[in-house]
């Protein structure tokens, strides 16, 4: 076997400190070598009521109506089918 190489103990955490600011320039969105930031998240355009169909706008105050009468914030997808055969859509052949 041969012999250890004997480290001292601020060069190792030295090396950990390094380890860690490194790691907390990536988990910041930059890179330790370029200093890149990571790009903002994309939104979708907001579409006001006047520029919507007729029946999505019908659709959306059904839904409302629902959640307002029945008391629940989120419907299931049943109660969203009873919805829609309310409304008259019926599935074609």
């Amino acid at each position: 076997m041969s012999p250890k190489k004997k480290t001292s103990s601020k060069k190792i955490s030295a090396r950990a400190n390094a380890r860690k600011d490194a790691t907390r320039e990536i988990t910041r969105g930059k890179s330790a070598a370029d200093g890149a930031k990571k790009p903002a998240p994309r939104k979708s355009p907001a579409v006001k009521p006047d520029e919507m169909e007729t029946d999505v706008l019908e659709f959306i105050q059904a839904i409302d109506d629902y959640k307002r009468v029945q008391a629940r914030p989120f419907p299931s997808w049943s109660e969203i089918l009873d919805i829609v055969k309310e409304l008259g859509y019926e599935r074609q052949a």
